[in-house]
């Protein structure tokens, strides 16, 4: 009996420690699912705020991961939360390169999703040819989507017809004049050619296309809680 009753204290010492490791292992694993959710949460988020932030619908893409450089220079915290709304409250910060786009909030840990990018700058070149020839034409050095005609013949000489290639992108049988804006294809290298009832000097003609330069980068999107 004695010995029994001597036993009960540390029967007791045990069952608190077994208790207390018990509660020590369930807190310690709810905080990891907690924290397993969270960084489950900020993946998500992550993926999906890359996936959009490079679409072929996002306001800042030229194409599917083409980003057109006059987009996202001024993209800042508050227009990322308003085209993105998956972005929420969240703590977020976009890289490209070695630099900041954009940081909204802290985030100092989370989660990062890395993605290869082209970058596309356009720049604009004028040409001032000289299509005084018997079949006035005038290649674009370089492809562009896009150009711009001015038409300024010469007394006694009429424009009636500009083609682009075979296609014709402007007509007027009573003469072209002035200036145009026309669309081109830029998978292939465009050949203006111009009909006109009379020599086309220099000055007759001003074309301004934009061709692209494009570069390859790394972006860089770390979602934090």
């Amino acid at each position: 009996m004695n010995r029994a009753q001597m036993n009960l204290p540390a029967l007791a010492v045990a069952l608190l420690l077994v208790t207390t490791v018990t509660v020590v292992s369930l807190g310690m694993a709810d905080r990891a699912f907690v924290a397993g959710e969270r960084d489950a949460d900020q993946r998500r988020v992550a993926v999906a705020l890359s996936e959009r932030f490079v679409g072929a619908e996002s306001p800042l893409t030229a194409r599917q991961n083409v980003f057109a450089a006059d987009k996202i220079e001024g993209v800042n915290a508050s227009e990322l939360r308003t085209l993105f709304p998956v972005v929420g409250d969240r703590d977020v910060r976009v890289r490209l390169g070695d630099r900041t786009l954009v940081d909204a909030g802290d985030s100092t840990g989370g989660t990062t999703i890395r993605r290869i990018v082209l970058v596309e700058e356009r720049e604009s070149v004028t040409l001032d040819p000289d299509l005084s020839a018997s079949d006035p034409e005038l290649t674009l050095p370089r492809r562009s989507s896009s150009a711009d005609i001015a038409l300024n013949p010469s007394d006694g000489t009429t424009v009636t017809a500009v083609r682009a290639n075979d296609r014709v992108v402007l007509r007027n049988e009573s003469g072209l004049s002035g200036e145009f804006e026309i669309d081109l294809s830029g998978f292939e290298t465009t050949t203006l050619s111009f009909e006109s009832d009379g020599a086309l000097s220099a000055g007759s003609v001003e074309v301004t296309y934009y061709p692209t330069e494009t570069r390859k980068e790394m972006v860089a999107v770390t979602v934090d809680e």
